[in-house]
């Protein structure tokens, strides 16, 4: 069986060589994504001296600890590697020796505006909106529902409790947008058995919303879906990540999963609808967490105040893309 591409997850991946770590780097055929397989090794002294750190202090850095409240790391969890791999492009030494432009800067290269939208288009936009309503006047009721369970248990008092069989249930529901090909995030759940997985994936969830900040959120997005280390989990990629954010701000964040994809993601949204280009991950400098924000944040602002919520927003434009007015 081929290996999935962590970002795409087609089954697409072609062996490029052997990192200086010994480890393999791979690209995608599909999407020309490159990554290093597997976690950059450390003793195992490193990991249970790393790890007992984190579990003495890890909890009152934060905020006061309810009673009996149980861990979001176990002690056999795997610890985050000093030299996390960005997985993007470029030999992985290169990469880490190249600072990051900050957020600020870098947002001001990226000029895709709604401005770029014509007056024409927009005037069939607007036609084929009011065609859309008149057959889909409301979006998903059990969508809304599940939004409500789910931002709940992802709150910082509850995700300790949030049961495995939740968890788990969550990476593979098709509610609220389909995450996609899920074998590895469920390969690496069975490795891990229920309860390190489970405290695996609540430690994602709680570095991509509640992480430090410093890195930027667009940074910590792009941490967990190009790494293996933790607090990233195999199988744990921007499908889901961005569906965590959708589940947890549905006012900011557009069910449309992935950035780019031949099935359609945020870029090909924007330009089979709008008719705005915008970069494609392998010729900018941009990372992957960056143009993922950066994309939705454009199309919420071209969206506007058009539909009931932003799910019956993307309804409109799942429905509208290969429309053949905007040909």
């Amino acid at each position: 069986m081929a290996l999935a591409c962590p970002t795409c997850e087609e089954s697409a991946a072609e062996y490029l060589g052997m990192a200086d770590d010994g480890r393999n780097m791979m690209r995608c055929t599909a999407c020309g994504h490159e990554w290093v397989l597997g976690a950059k090794p450390v003793s195992p002294r490193a990991v249970s001296q790393t790890t007992r750190s984190r579990s003495t202090t890890g909890s009152t850095s934060k905020k006061k600890a309810a009673p009996a409240r149980p861990p979001t790391r176990s002690s056999d969890s795997v610890t985050r590697s000093a030299g996390r791999t960005s997985g993007t492009r470029g030999p992985v030494a290169q990469r880490e020796r190249r600072p990051l432009e900050d957020v600020e800067t870098a947002r001001a290269r990226f000029t895709a505006t709604a401005d770029l939208v014509s007056p024409e288009r927009w005037r069939v936009i607007e036609g084929l909106r009011r065609e859309f309503l008149a057959d889909f006047p409301h979006p998903d009721e059990e969508a809304g529902r599940y939004r409500d369970v789910y931002r709940q248990a992802f709150e910082p008092d509850a995700l300790p409790w949030t049961t495995p069989v939740a968890l788990k249930d969550f990476a593979n529901s098709k509610v609220v947008a389909r995450p996609g090909n899920m074998s590895r995030f469920n390969d690496e759940w069975r490795a891990l058995g229920n309860q390190r997985a489970a405290e695996a994936f609540r430690g994602v969830i709680e570095h991509l919303l509640r992480g430090e900040d410093p890195p930027a959120p667009e940074d910590r997005l792009t941490e967990l879906i190009t790494s293996d280390d933790a607090p990233a989990m195999p199988g744990f990629r921007e499908a889901m990540l961005t569906r965590v954010l959708c589940i947890v701000e549905p006012e900011r964040f557009l069910p449309l999963l992935v950035y780019t994809s031949p099935a359609g993601g945020k870029r090909e949204i924007a330009r089979q609808v709008f008719g705005i280009e915008l970069p494609p991950p392998e010729t900018t400098s941009q990372t992957i967490g960056r143009l993922a924000y950066w994309s939705n944040d454009l199309l919420v602002e071209l969206i506007g105040n058009r539909f009931v919520d932003l799910d019956h927003a993307r309804q409109f434009l799942w429905w509208v893309k290969d429309h053949p007015d905007l040909t």
